[in-house]
């Protein structure tokens, strides 16, 4: 059934006649649609411009001005959480948990895109006192997550720290990069962290890391690379938008809080640096003075 609908849906007089028209049309310069209005041909736009890049009319692509100006779409295809990795999983899974529990407090984890194809930085957030760092990734898949996360652990293991006593709840997105759930959740000593997903396009489920992302774009702004991002950079940028003071702190960073909860030696192991109020820089000109 499939190839008796296949080929051309007119007679032949009438296709020859379409054909004929349409085809002197656009040698005189005018447009498909023009054409077909004008000539009152039975015709769609798109079955016109299909046939002529299958080679049905005596034009083609080149005859057309404005089609050889578009480059051809190549579908991207976005890594997504399977249905089974997210069974236990699921924001109301986390609302319930965080009830239960008694916990308001928590870490919200995403990925930051640069170029297409190139590096990709991977950014925690606590949402207790705004607090961010940056993680640099060569690419955006699960395996350089679950990698990332396992230097992560070994440095917190090597500066005296529990990764499951840091990052105790975790919250991301349906990127299919943190589909390595075991390897983002256990630790080697038998502990755990509990990660969960938000719904399926709905980045308001975790609102405070999308918002200190526009800090880290003040910075960055969309459309830059991270090709030439080393982590020393991204753990500068990051040091920089900690420091900010915040009005809703009364005047105090996210640096100042995370510290007097945790520790400088915490901030340290995860990159971020102490940097004087007076010295904050927060646009473009930072990655300028980092070459």
């Amino acid at each position: 059934m499939r190839e008796a609908r296949e080929g051309i849906a007119l007679n032949k007089e009438t296709f020859y006649h379409t054909e004929e028209v349409l085809s002197n049309a656009v040698r005189r310069g005018q447009h498909i649609y023009h054409a077909i209005e004008a000539n009152h041909l039975n015709v769609s736009v798109p079955t016109v411009y299909r046939h002529i890049h299958k080679g049905y009319y005596s034009i083609a692509n080149i005859d057309l001005p404005r089609v050889v100006k578009f480059k051809p779409r190549h579908p991207h295809y976005t890594e997504r959480i399977p249905k089974c990795v997210k069974n236990g999983r699921t924001y109301a899974e986390f609302q319930a948990y965080c009830e239960d529990n008694g916990i308001d407090t928590y870490v919200e984890l995403d990925t930051v895109i640069g170029n297409l194809g190139g590096k990709v930085i991977m950014t925690i957030h606590f949402t207790a006192f705004n607090f961010m760092f940056g993680i640099l990734l060569e690419n955006k898949t699960a395996g350089e997550v679950a990698l990332k996360f396992h230097v992560l652990k070994e440095s917190l293991k090597k500066c005296g720290f529990s990764f499951p006593e840091i990052l105790p709840l975790i919250l991301t997105d349906n990127g299919g990069e943190f589909s390595c759930v075991n390897d983002i959740e256990e630790n080697e000593n038998g502990e755990s962290s509990k990660l969960f997903f938000c719904e399926p396009c709905m980045p308001s489920e975790k609102p405070r890391i999308e918002k200190n992302h526009t800090m880290f774009r003040d910075i960055v702004p969309k459309g830059s690379s991270f090709d030439s991002f080393t982590q020393d950079t991204v753990n500068t940028i990051f040091s920089h938008v900690n420091a900010v003071k915040r009005k809703n702190f009364n005047g105090k960073s996210a640096y100042d809080l995370f510290c007097f909860s945790f520790s400088e030696s915490l901030a340290a192991c995860l990159g971020i640096s102490y940097v004087l109020p007076t010295e904050v820089v927060q646009n473009p000109s930072l990655l300028s003075m980092l070459k």
